[in-house]
C-alpha cells in the first residue's frame, strides 16, 4: 500500500494519526480491536490503520508518512544503525509466537532439511533462527529457504515442497490435520524479543507526547477487551485473516491469550539482543549500538501500571 498521498511532514493536516502493521497475524489483534472498539476515538486520536509490508513500515515512520508503527525489533535494530532515530514504546508480542512445525518426528532428524523463511528483515526468520539455537542445530546445518510471506511459507509446507517452518495458530492446525509434527513450541520457551512492537520517531513523541500518551491509552483498552472478550476478538481476528472457522480462532486465541500476549506490553533491552545477533556481521554498525537508547517505557508505564 502506498502511502505517498499522506505527504513527508510529522503530522496530518486533517488530524489523522497514521498507524502501519506489518501482517495480518493475530499479534496484531489488541491495536486491531483498539482502534474497531472506537478506543482511540474515546481517547480523542483520529486513527488510521494501514497495512504495510516489513521492509515498507520503517521507512514509512522515518519520513513521516506514518507516526505511529507496529512492527518487529528487528527493523528498528537496522534502522538505528542506520542512524535512524526510532524508539520502540511498548511490545505486543514480547517472545516469539512461533511452532516449529516439520515433516519429520524430531528435531533432530532436520539436520540438511529445507526450512522456510519470509525474508531476512522479518521476525518469522528471526524466530527461525533462534529455533534453531534451541534444538542444538545452526543455520549452516539446515537449507534455509527465503519464500516472502508467511503465506508462501504456510502453502510450501503444506504442500512439501519445504521440510519445516516456524508457524503459528490458525495456520499450524491445517498442519497439524495434514499429519505435519510440532518438533518445538517457540513461545513456551519465552525467549526474549519484540515480534511485534509499537514504535515511534524520537522527534514525534518528544513534539507529541499527548498523542502518544493517548494512543497507549487506547491500546491498553484493546489488550483489554482481547482477554475479557473472547467472542468479540475471535471476531475481529476472523475479519482480518479472512478465517470463519470458529475452532482455528478460539485455538489462536487461547494461544495469543496464554502463552503470548503480555500482562504489561513493555519493551526491554533483552528483547533486542536477538536481532541484534541474527543482524550482526550483516548490517554495519549493528554491534556497537546500545539498545537500552532505542526504548522508552514511560508511555506504557503511565497507561499501564499507573506511574
Amino acid at each position: 500500500m502506498s502511502l505517498t498521498a499522506c505527504g513527508s511532514s510529522d503530522t496530518s493536516s486533517d488530524g489523522v494519526i497514521t498507524v502501519s502493521y506489518s501482517e495480518e497475524v493475530a499479534d496484531e489483534l489488541p491495536l486491531w480491536i483498539a482502534s474497531e472498539a472506537g478506543y482511540f476515538k474515546e481517547e480523542g486520536l483520529n486513527v488510521k490503520l494501514v497495512s504495510l509490508a516489513s521492509d515498507q513500515g520503517y521507512p514509512a515512520l522515518i519520513s513521516g508518512q506514518t507516526q505511529i508503527a507496529s512492527m518487529g525489533g528487528s527493523q528498528i535494530v537496522s534502522g538505528a544503525a542506520a542512524g535512524g532515530d526510532v524508539k520502540v514504546l511498548a511490545t505486543m508480542t514480547p517472545v516469539f509466537p512461533y511452532q516449529l512445525y516439520a515433516n519429520v518426528d524430531s528435531a533432530a532428524k532436520l539436520k540438511g532439511k529445507k526450512i522456510g523463511y519470509t525474508s531476512k528483515s522479518g521476525s518469522q526468520y528471526i524466530g527461525t533462527l533462534a529455533a534453531l539455537k534451541k534444538i542444538g542445530l545452526s543455520p549452516s546445518d539446515v537449507n534455509l529457504v527465503p519464500l516472502g510471506s508467511v503465506t508462501n511459507v504456510n502453502n510450501a509446507l503444506l504442500s512439501k515442497t519445504i521440510d519445516a517452518a516456524a508457524t503459528h495458530p490458525p495456520a499450524s492446525l491445517q498442519f497439524e490435520d495434514a499429519g505435519l509434527h510440532m518438533v518445538l513450541d517457540i513461545a513456551q520457551q519465552k525467549i526474549p524479543n519484540i515480534n511485534v512492537g509499537i514504535s515511534s520517531k524520537g522527534s514525534y513523541i518528544k513534539a507529541h507526547p499527548d498523542v502518544i500518551e493517548k494512543f497507549m491509552a487506547g491500546l491498553k483498552k484493546g489488550f483489554d477487551r482481547e482477554r475479557s472478550d473472547q467472542k468479540y476478538a475471535t471476531k475481529v481476528l476472523g475479519a482480518h485473516i479472512g478465517l470463519d472457522k470458529q475452532r482455528a480462532l478460539d485455538e489462536t486465541w487461547k494461544y495469543y491469550s496464554t502463552e503470548v500476549f503480555p500482562a504489561v506490553p513493555e519493551a526491554t533491552k533483552a528483547q533486542l539482543v536477538s536481532a541484534q545477533e541474527s543482524l550482526g556481521g550483516s548490517v554495519h554498525g549493528v554491534d556497537k549500538l546500545d539498545l537500552s537508547k532505542l526504548i522508552d517505557s514511560s508511555f506504557v508505564d503511565k497507561a499501564f501500571k499507573g506511574k
